[in-house]
């Protein structure tokens, strides 16, 4: 089994291999930090100050104009939305399930589970895999930023969602906006597993 420090090295590996081939400058842009940022973590010492600081490692992305983060330890996967079953009866941000891997695997629309515009229908878009237990959840996603580090101590709880956002999808905010998501609160959804167990069922 893989260390936490060895998967994110290669997911980022498969991350930059993924984004090349969006034919834009920023994802151009994109998958140059990605590589300085694989060669960096590379070359740290095991042990030392700059791996432990690594652990705070998030991959930003944007959902519209919006600014958000996970932390880069969580994620298991990153693809180009593809083909996709929505699931008859559940709610509005479950999107549907999709097959990663020969799995079938739940994607929550963050558009709508946050309350914000929904994209145009013909939108390019991306699917972040994060851990749930033995399995994965997908997470939509518009585009990607960047990775950063995040001081857990520069983090603020917002204290209520004047903004409109669900407060308790939030694990904090940064101070230049970017809003850091708790993941563990959206993989608690009662409607993630409703979904798999329906997708088990039809298949």
């Amino acid at each position: 089994m893989t260390g936490g420090g060895e998967k994110a090295d290669d997911l980022l590996s498969r991350l930059h291999a993924r984004v090349e081939w969006a034919e834009n400058d920023h994802a151009v842009s994109f998958a140059e930090e990605l590589l300085k940022l694989r060669a960096r973590r590379l070359a740290r010492p095991r042990g030392s100050v700059e791996e432990a600081l690594a652990d705070h490692d998030a991959l930003c992305f944007l959902i519209g104009s919006e600014r958000y983060a996970v932390p880069l330890s969580r994620l298991s996967e990153v693809v180009p939305l593809g083909a996709w079953t929505p699931v008859p009866g559940q709610p509005q941000y479950l999107l549907g399930v999709t097959n990663l891997r020969g799995e079938i695997r739940p994607v929550i629309d963050l558009h709508s589970l946050l309350g914000l515009t929904p994209p145009p229908a013909d939108s390019r878009a991306w699917v972040v895999f994060v851990d749930h237990g033995d399995s994965e959840v997908g997470l939509r996603v518009d585009a990607f930023e960047r990775v950063a580090s995040l001081d857990p101590q520069g983090l603020t709880r917002p204290q209520d969602s004047g903004n409109g956002l669900p407060q308790r999808f939030v694990a904090g905010i940064a101070a230049d906006t970017l809003i850091l998501l708790d993941v563990s609160q959206i993989l608690a959804l009662d409607v993630l597993n409703d979904a798999r167990a329906d997708a088990r069922r039809a298949s």
